[in-house]
Formats: C-alpha cells, structure tokens, sequence
C-alpha cells in the first residue's frame, strides 16, 4: 500500500471516527499531494510524497515560531496541533490505539449483494 492510499484510508477512518483534527490534517495533506499530482500531470511516488510531508512540516513550524514571536500564543497553539508532525496517528498505523486498529466486522449491504443471491 502506498502512502497515498494510506492516507486516504486513514481519512476514511477519521471521518468514521469523528475526529475533526486528525480529518483536517489528513484533508489537507491529501490536498497537498494532489496539487503537487495535478501540477506534474502524473502520480507521485512515494518518495516525493514524503518530500511533501517535509515541506508541510517545515511550513508549520515556521508558522509557529512566527506567531510566537508576534506575541499570538492562541495561533501558535493552533498551528502546532494541526501540523503532521505532532499528529502521528495520523501517518502511523501501529501507533492508533487498539480499538481503531481492530477491524470492524460490517454487515452485508443489500445493494452489493448480486441479484443472483435473492432471486430463487
């Protein structure tokens, strides 16, 4: 699985879960990645989507020092809990908790059952 398709599961699991933060961060990385996709007319590797990830990082950071020193304690806040960096849980799968890594056991949907399994 490549780390596109992971985010993009993870977001899913967000949305499931509820998590507001953890859905933003995710949303906006992926915007990040596919802004870069649609910018070079091809899919990124894994690789550049890293070079990415740095690149949101860096930008974090250097908000937060920013709004430290224009004396913006509350934005500064802000921006270090929305940045990838202090979201692991977000990029690390073995780092969620164990109720979010146990898979969840989904009842059959009716619309995906073919035809064939109801009609006699």
């Amino acid at each position: 699985m490549g780390l596109a398709e992971k985010i993009q599961k993870d977001l899913v699991d967000a949305m499931r879960a509820k998590d507001e933060l953890r859905l933003s961060v995710l949303r906006g990385i992926k915007a990040a990645i596919k802004h870069k996709e649609v910018e070079k007319i091809r899919a990124l590797d894994d690789a550049e989507s890293i070079q990415i990830l740095q690149t949101l990082v860096k930008q974090r950071k250097e908000s937060i020092e920013q709004f430290t020193k224009g004396n913006r304690p509350e934005l500064a806040g802000k921006e270090a809990r929305s940045s990838p960096s202090s979201n692991p849980i977000c990029l690390q799968g073995p780092a969620r908790p164990k109720w979010m890594r146990q898979s969840r056991k989904r009842s059959p949907n009716p619309a995906r059952i073919p035809l064939s399994k109801w009609a006699p």
